[in-house]
This record gives C-alpha cells, sequence and structure tokens, in this order.
C-alpha cells in the first residue's frame, strides 16, 4: 500500500490483530498511516511496523510523534526516515517507518518475547556445546 490512501480508507479490520490498536491511536490523533505489520514470520516485515506519512518538518513531526506515544506509555520504539525509493512511494515523498514491541498488543508482545527468549536459550545451549569441545 502506497502513500496515497487515507486512514479512512481503510477498515481497521483488515489491520493485523497485534497492532490495529495502536494504528487506530495514531489515526485517532490525527497521524496518517500507509502500511502496518506486527511483523514475524509469515509477515511483510520482521518487526512490527508502522509507516507514516511526513507531510511537515521531520524534526517536528518526530517530536510530535514521541510525545504522542511516550504519552500512551510506549517506550520501547525506532522512529526511521525513509525518502522515496519505492515505485508506490509518491515523487518527492518522504515518510516514516515506526518499529517496536510496544506498539504490539499486549497478547502479541508476549508470544515475541517468549519467543526471543526460547532462542537466546538455545543459543546459550549451543554456544557452551561449543565452549565445551574447545576445551
Amino acid at each position: 500500500m502506497g502513500c496515497r490512501r487515507k486512514n479512512s480508507d481503510i477498515d481497521p479490520a483488515d489491520l493485523d490483530d497485534g497492532i490495529r490498536d495502536t494504528v487506530v491511536l495514531l489515526w485517532k490523533a490525527g497521524f496518517r498511516t500507509f502500511t502496518s505489520c506486527e511483523g514475524g514470520k509469515g509477515h511483510s516485515f520482521r518487526y512490527a511496523t508502522i509507516g507514516l506519512e511526513l507531510d511537515e518538518d521531520y524534526f517536528n513531526f518526530q517530536n510530535k510523534l514521541v510525545e504522542f506515544l511516550r504519552s500512551q506509555g510506549m517506550q520501547n520504539f525506532t522512529i526511521s526516515l525513509v525518502t522515496d525509493f519505492h515505485p508506490d512511494y509518491p515523487a518527492g515523498k518522504t515518510c516514516v517507518y515506526l518499529e517496536g514491541l510496544d506498539l504490539l498488543s499486549e497478547d502479541k508482545r508476549k508470544r515475541v518475547i517468549r519467543s526471543i527468549n526460547r532462542k537466546e536459550r538455545r543459543l546459550r545451549r549451543q554456544l557452551r556445546e561449543v565452549e565445551e569441545r574447545g576445551q
């Protein structure tokens, strides 16, 4: 989906369950999104991601976005500025990608953290095995 779509053109039921609440919250606060994904296997993005249109100075926009997200209790997120490199983006259009665990619903966030913990245990076990073979 390109930057041209309006929030009102999108049915919230079409959004990924794990990120729907945050996207709708951003809409209500006046932010315009053009893509969103809860991330993970089989999804368009590896991590929870929301694409936002940028129609003003980036630093002003970033400050407003950070202030809003923090007012909603979100602390763990990354904001990336992206210039037009994709055919879906109108020429000269600049967009912002927002990523982070705090964008996810509580249930989805718990599942992601459990998955990370499992991967960490597996990596620690593999590291111990490598260290034992090396001794």
